[in-house]
């Protein structure tokens, strides 16, 4: 008798840690992200069509305030990695500019692009950032 409630124990005791499904596992979904209201949003081009074309120095003096639609001319000078985006440094023989490619357009190092984009104020490397979504080869 002993050997019988022993064995029942034992598969109850096994049965308790079978190979059940988490109940509390979620299931991740995508969400659209977007720019809070009255900012301008840099991954929408139509937001980046209102751009004006500015200079390299007027980025690196601050004379355009963070969040402003901006159009750069320039050569890209290096490939760099953004973690989220593919990024690279636009320069106009002077001037450097952090580029966050958010087109995900491939560009090559001595490339002559244009980008239109938001100018996110200084990046890490003391160097204005802008974040692009549209890149045109002249």
């Amino acid at each position: 008798m002993k050997k019988l409630l022993f064995l029942f124990s034992l598969v109850l005791l096994l049965g308790a840690c079978g190979n059940e499904e988490n109940a509390s596992t979620t299931q991740e979904s995508e969400t659209e992200v977007s720019a809070p209201e009255g900012e301008l949003d840099p991954t929408s081009p139509e937001e980046a069509d209102e751009a004006e074309p500015v200079t390299f120095a007027a980025l690196a003096n601050g004379e355009i305030p963070d969040g402003e639609p901006v159009l750069l001319t320039g050569t890209v000078k290096e490939l760099t990695d953004d973690n989220a985006f593919p990024a690279f440094i636009l320069t106009d023989g002077e001037q450097q500019v952090y580029i966050r490619n958010m087109a995900e357009k491939a560009v090559a190092v001595g490339d002559s692009v244009t980008v239109q984009g938001i100018y996110e104020g200084q990046a890490e490397e003391n160097m204005p950032l802008v974040s692009v979504d549209i890149i045109e080869a002249p």
